[in-house]
């Protein structure tokens, strides 16, 4: 068992460019969730800033985990399916904890994560890349060449079909 962690945690490290990885969390939503709570306390700020074009239940899950952590949640527009640059600048605060952005995205497109990056950063911000196709990332920049503090996501499509409604696989 032991092997087989090690090696699951090494195959999402090489895959999303991270040093580390845990051992895997429930479901894609959850482990999204979880990031705002990461975030929210390495930042020690209660803002997050979320984008549109992350997956609409991804995104009520962490509304969830947020209202009752006491964090606010701030979403971001999007203008011809990616993340408005402009509306980024002008949402982020001193507060923000984070800026999550999902990489492909919801409607497929890529965002632009190291611009992204760069504004969270310049605010000491986290910039949290949420993957919910990791097989993508054999094909473009992992989040960690692009600048993401934290990953999340989902790794049911690496194998196991869905069965009494699982198995899942969160990042």
């Amino acid at each position: 068992i032991l092997q087989a962690i090690y090696e699951y945690q090494t195959m999402i490290c090489n895959l999303t460019g991270m040093d580390i990885s845990n051992a895997s969390m429930y479901d894609g939503a959850s482990a999204l969730a979880e990031t705002c709570i990461m975030a929210a306390n390495i930042t020690r700020r209660n803002e997050i800033l979320i984008s549109k074009t992350i997956h609409p239940e991804y995104r009520e899950t962490v509304k969830t985990y947020c209202h009752f952590h006491n964090i606010n949640l701030t979403e971001i527009d999007f203008t011809d399916g990616i993340t408005s640059i402009e509306n980024v600048k002008s949402k982020i605060t001193e507060k923000t904890a984070a800026v999550i952005i999902q990489n492909p995205n919801f409607f497929g497109y890529l965002e632009n994560l190291k611009e992204l990056g760069n504004i969270a950063h310049e605010k000491k911000a986290l910039l949290v890349a949420c993957i919910t196709e990791p097989t993508s990332l054999g094909i473009i920049k992992s989040p960690g060449e692009l600048g993401a503090d934290i990953i999340a996501g989902e790794g049911q499509s690496f194998g196991n079909p869905l069965n009494f409604g699982g198995p899942y696989l969160g990042i």
